[in-house]
């Protein structure tokens, strides 16, 4: 059997989802740092992706994953990109506030769709092309862990995807690692969002930013032994007890 090691990702094609900005492109530019050719996917920041994947001699592939068939669109586009397929990223999300008994059914099916659904899609098609030793990471959040008041929907998406980032990583051993990256707050939050005050409860005192994740999912890539781990990036948030 085949393992990558550090620096058998030279080279080779590592697909972002949600890639455009803020942790996806984080990700994209600590991939790009490793040696791979990211592919960057978007659903609206055309511009951001296409100067973002230009920097690295990537390609950029539009995709609305929230769509049922959005996935399989991706997947067929990055079919068409020529190399060898190394690392596949699941980050594209969206953050809808909404109370539970305010949430319609519709937000829910979007953000299944987008958040497990897709993700279970590309897998699919993801592991039928990665490397022998390839990786698969899915970018969780705290939210996978611990419920937030006003994102049930969001809750309940990022916790089926850590469920599936556990079976996969027994289910597609050994050929390939599966892995997850949960962050908590990684970016300053915005005066009036549920968030402005939640960096004074972080135990290391301050908000992170995306490019801690990055390093994580860098980490994971490089990282042989681990399958089926989350590294939890979150300044020790989600260990502080009430």
């Amino acid at each position: 059997m085949c393992y990558l090691d550090p620096m058998q990702v030279k080279g080779k094609l590592a697909v972002v989802t949600g890639g455009a900005h803020r942790v996806g492109a984080a990700v994209v530019e600590a991939l790009a740092a490793a040696g791979a050719r990211p592919v960057v996917h978007y659903h609206r920041s055309r511009d951001a992706a296409e100067a973002l994947a230009a920097r690295f001699g990537g390609v950029a592939i539009a995709a609305d994953l929230a769509r049922p068939d959005g996935a399989a669109e991706l997947c067929r586009a990055v079919a068409g990109v020529e190399g060898e397929l190394a690392v596949w990223v699941n980050s594209a999300a969206a953050l809808e506030r909404a109370p539970f008994l305010e949430s319609e059914d519709e937000l829910w099916a979007r953000t299944l769709q987008l958040t497990l659904l897709s993700p279970v899609s590309c897998c699919r098609a993801a592991a039928a092309r990665l490397i022998a030793g390839g990786v698969i990471i899915n970018i969780l959040d705290v939210a996978a862990h611990q419920p937030w008041k006003g994102f049930a929907h969001h809750c309940v998406a990022k916790a089926g995807l850590l469920m599936l980032t556990r079976a996969l990583a027994v289910e597609l051993a050994p050929r390939l690692r599966v892995c997850g990256v949960t962050p908590g707050l990684v970016a300053p939050a915005e005066e009036g969002s549920p968030w402005a005050d939640l960096h004074k409860r972080v135990p290391l005192g301050r908000a992170g930013s995306p490019a801690d994740v990055g390093q994580a999912v860098r980490f994971l890539v490089e990282a042989d032994y681990l399958t089926g781990s989350v590294v939890t990036v979150d300044g020790g948030l989600t260990s502080r007890s009430l």
